[in-house]
């Protein structure tokens, strides 16, 4: 009975670590993966709109692999921006606290339906700043759409790192546990 105990206490352990470990790989990305084909010398060309249709000038587009950035560019008046010499693979593009999952494919290789350039909606509706361009059209300008990282703990990382220790500091519990049962098995004399 006790060793099925620790099996149960092991394995919702194990799904609980594994799910903090996947949870905050994908924290703030919303949509479908966009599988995006690029230019040939190795070009993804992209265009960033609000979702009125307006484009957005001078946003900063950032292109992370891996949670890294690898590169950057800003959008020019029309929108559109273009960032070169980049390698396929899965990357996740940064506009603010906007986050955009991409799939990039180098041409000629990319599947049936992907896209040319990636078009990103900003669909974002609260802003902690607002300012005009030369043309007096608002421009959203919070601490995430300049560029500059943010910083601090949110409460769901706390809560994840309570969680994250809570169940390793259980599993220790656990395996100490089995090994006192292990160790009064063994001083046990055996039975005529």
């Amino acid at each position: 009975m006790r060793t099925h105990t620790l099996l149960a206490r092991v394995a919702c352990s194990a799904v609980c670590f594994g799910v903090l470990l996947t949870g905050p790989t994908m924290a703030g990305v919303k949509g479908i993966i966009k599988d995006i084909q690029m230019s040939a010398d190795g070009t993804l060309y992209g265009l960033v709109a609000a979702s009125e249709g307006r484009p957005v000038s001078d946003a900063v587009v950032q292109l992370r692999y891996q949670g890294s950035p690898v590169a950057a560019a800003k959008c020019n008046a029309e929108g559109r921006f273009a960032i070169s010499g980049v390698r396929g693979g899965a990357h996740e593009v940064v506009i603010g606290a906007l986050r955009t999952p991409v799939r990039l494919w180098a041409s000629g290789t990319a599947p049936k339906g992907a896209k040319p350039v990636l078009v990103i909606v900003n669909k974002q509706t609260v802003v902690r700043g607002q300012d005009h361009d030369q043309n007096g059209n608002p421009v959203y300008c919070d601490d995430n759409f300049i560029g500059s990282s943010p910083t601090g703990f949110g409460l769901l990382d706390v809560i994840t790192l309570g969680t994250l220790g809570l169940g390793g500091g259980a599993l220790a519990v656990a395996l100490d546990n089995q090994n006192e049962i292990d160790k009064l098995k063994a001083a046990i004399p055996a039975s005529p």
